[in-house]
């Protein structure tokens, strides 16, 4: 399979055919790691299967489960004037 290296920007990129993407189970967000040939002469490109694709920064089961261990009723102390609790 032929393609052509183009600029985006100030990088350069390479569009990788859906068809091959959908042969080697990845998409849009999946995490990869390059690798050059120890002779230079090839770049592979292999999906990471460590973790799953993020969509942003933090995953969501991490971000609960952060949350559930600092999870405390604070205490403010007995009401004051008016307040009705």
């Amino acid at each position: 399979m032929k393609t052509t290296l183009q600029r985006w920007g100030n990088s350069q990129g390479v569009r990788l055919p859906k068809t091959l993407l959908e042969s080697l189970g990845i998409g849009v967000g999946t995490q990869v790691l390059i690798e050059l040939s120890s002779d230079g002469t090839r770049i592979t490109l292999t999906p990471v299967t460590d973790s799953r694709p993020v969509r942003g920064r933090y995953r969501i089961e991490d971000l609960v489960a952060g949350s559930a261990e600092r999870a405390q009723e604070a205490q403010w102390g007995a009401p004051q004037g008016e307040e009705a609790w």
